[in-house]
């Protein structure tokens, strides 16, 4: 018998327990890559298995999802959020233009702020503690926000 994770909680919980915070730019490696496929395969709604991906640094998995639905509100959010954590800081605050509003979201002022803030802490090579507690946090959130709002 395996101890893979199999269902929604088990994957989220096994993301959730990571003993390091995610980086603020994964770059092509994902987290939990023997979670992938379970992921893109869980019964739940797009938006929540996109929003796992991303908490996993599956960008790729996730972008793949984001753009299918470009012009929904939660779907740019997801397409904001997985190009800050590529480097793409530019065409992430075009996707949090398109945002406009969503309850996750204070203002997309903010959250071009936090891309402004992740770019500096990029170019300078600085402590990027903070951001990447924000980031979790933030990631956190998308997930269980996800979960309870987008139910199949």
């Amino acid at each position: 018998m395996s101890n893979s994770p199999k269902t929604t909680d088990e994957v989220v919980s096994k993301i959730f327990a990571r003993s390091t915070l995610p980086p603020l730019e994964p770059g092509t490696k994902v987290y939990a890559p023997e979670l992938t496929k379970t992921i893109a395969d869980l019964k739940e709604h797009e938006y929540v298995i996109a929003a796992i991906h991303l908490a996993n640094d599956d960008i790729h998995h996730c972008h793949l999802i984001a753009q299918d639905h470009e012009g929904d509100s939660t779907a740019n959010m997801l397409h904001a959020t997985l190009h800050r954590r590529e480097g793409d800081y530019w065409n992430s605050k075009y996707w949090w233009s398109n945002v406009r509003s969503h309850p996750l979201i204070p203002s997309s002022h903010d959250a071009k702020a936090f891309v402004d803030s992740c770019e500096d802490v990029h170019k300078n090579k600085s402590d990027d503690t903070s951001l990447r507690e924000k980031q979790w946090e933030d990631l956190k959130k998308i997930v269980e926000w996800t979960r309870e709002n987008y139910k199949l």
